[in-house]
């Protein structure tokens, strides 16, 4: 179910109702008496929410002009009720609090960092030893001889080549919990993202349909005058071509506050049969300055750069690991050997690979290159780095400044406008096109003001995505 505005409707509207006691010739106006009042309305115990009748007394140029402002008037609390069916309503904090209990991408992270640990761990394990026991029995005829061995087999490893695979290990795994940290970020900065804009679909829909409305009253206003004769059929017939696209902006602008509402759910419950998720507070005031240089100070704490960072300590971990790979690990046995006829004692193996045809220079040569590889990624990264947080400070920069410059100004000027064309259109003063146009210009105002304040608020989030922050307040 989506947010929708409850329009009221006004489904009758008798204008210049006239007395029995005046003749007025057809084809023009009139005037009230005197002891009328020039607007009366039917008591309110006798009205219907979904059907108001309205009595007008005025001449018949300003007629529609007088019935819209009544109308406009009361049924302006109206259009500001949102159905909220089916919609659940969080706060920021609530939405990244769910997103961390129950995001179905953050457990695949969190899987895959918890994969590579285990990984990791497995590779600084020693070999398991090997034991053995064997009876040999031998003899002829004439003769019986039988022995029993039974012994332990271990593969020693030089001091080197241990404190190589730990290094691996410790690096390997601090990489992994660095690339979760990224994933994290990243994907908090989502959840902000989806929430803000949510917030300014809703916006943009309330806006197109409180304008929607408007037109609408103006149109049935229209065919009123179309009645009396006072326009032509062309000018109303014009109107419902605008009212009909007003509609049709209206439903587009629904379906996309809808589907914006279903990408938080997504984001913050994809498993708890939430299809809809919305924003419960405004999106109000300023975000923080945040001044380049401490943009870019932030560079070391980002967690990508210190993953890339932990896997070239770890590609340097495995080079000195296949250095000394040539250098054959020897294979110790101890055991005890028991023989017919009383003899027995230790035994003691040592076996020895020669080096003759395997060398291990394919494997020193694959690990340099690693190395190589993770330096220069290491470098790209970095670089990547410094102009994600370049891009994201000077379109935070621009966005707040303008921000700044223009605050509420123009949600004032929007409703400034619309008023006054009200009012210059309940004296005459424009038409009934001079009224959609100062509507549509209310509606496109309002709507670039909700813009970049929600642009503003994603750019400041997504600056403190790109410096491995959080905003204060979630701290």
């Amino acid at each position: 179910m989506g947010t929708r505005a409850v329009r009221c409707r006004f489904t009758q509207i008798v204008v210049g109702q006239r007395s029995p006691r005046q003749a007025v010739p057809a084809g023009r106006g009139w005037s009230p008496p005197g002891d009328l009042p020039s607007v009366a309305t039917v008591p309110a115990e006798s009205q219907n929410p979904w059907e108001l009748i309205m009595e007008v007394f005025v001449r018949r140029i300003p007629t529609s002009a007088v019935v819209l402002a009544v109308v406009v008037a009361v049924a302006a609390p109206c259009r500001g009720v949102l159905a909220q069916n089916g919609v659940r309503r969080v706060t920021m904090a609530e939405a990244l609090a769910a997103f961390a209990s129950n995001s179905l991408e953050l457990r695949i992270a969190r899987a895959e960092a918890e994969a590579a640990i285990g990984t990791a761990r497995q590779y600084r394990s020693y070999t398991n030893p090997a034991f053995s026991l064997a009876h040999e029995s031998l003899g002829s005829s004439n003769d019986e001889y039988w022995e029993t061995i039974a012994g332990v087999v271990q593969q020693l490893e030089w001091p080197g080549r241990t404190a190589s695979r730990s290094r691996v290990a410790a690096h390997t795994s601090a990489g992994a919990a660095a690339t979760f940290r990224a994933d994290s970020v990243r994907l908090a900065f989502e959840v902000r993202e989806a929430y803000v804009t949510v917030w300014l679909a809703e916006k943009i829909e309330e806006s197109r349909r409180d304008v929607a409305d408007e037109i609408q009253l103006v149109a049935e206003a229209a065919d009123m005058r179309l009645a009396a004769g006072d326009i032509s059929s062309y000018e109303a017939r014009r109107l419902h071509l605008v009212v009909a696209q007003a509609e049709r902006e209206t439903s587009q602008a629904a379906i996309e506050a809808r589907a914006a509402r279903r990408r938080l759910a997504l984001l913050i419950a994809p498993d708890a049969g939430l299809h809809e998720a919305g924003p419960a507070a405004e999106l109000t005031g300023l975000p923080p300055a945040i001044t380049p240089e401490v943009a870019l100070a932030a560079l070391g704490a980002r967690p990508d750069l210190q993953a890339a960072a932990r896997d070239l300590d770890a590609a340097k971990a495995r080079s000195r690991f296949a250095m000394a790979a040539w250098v054959p690990d020897p294979t110790l046995g101890l055991g005890y050997k028991h023989q017919r006829g009383g003899l027995s004692g230790a035994a003691l193996t040592v076996d020895v690979p020669m080096p003759l045809f395997d060398r291990g220079a394919g494997d020193r040569y694959g690990a340099s290159a690693r190395e190589t590889a993770a330096t220069y990624q290491l470098e790209f990264v970095r670089r990547l780095a410094e102009i994600d947080l370049m891009a994201a400070s000077d379109l935070y920069a621009s966005s707040r400044a303008n921000l700044e410059a223009t605050g509420d100004e123009l949600l004032a000027y929007a409703d400034l406008v619309l008023s006054a064309a009200r009012a210059a259109y309940a004296d005459g003063q424009v038409g009934q096109p001079g009224l959609v146009d100062a509507a549509n210009i209310y509606r496109d105002t309002r709507i670039a003001a909700f813009s970049l304040r929600a642009e503003t608020w994603i750019a400041y989030y997504d600056l403190l995505r790109a410096m491995a922050r959080v905003p204060a307040d979630e701290s």
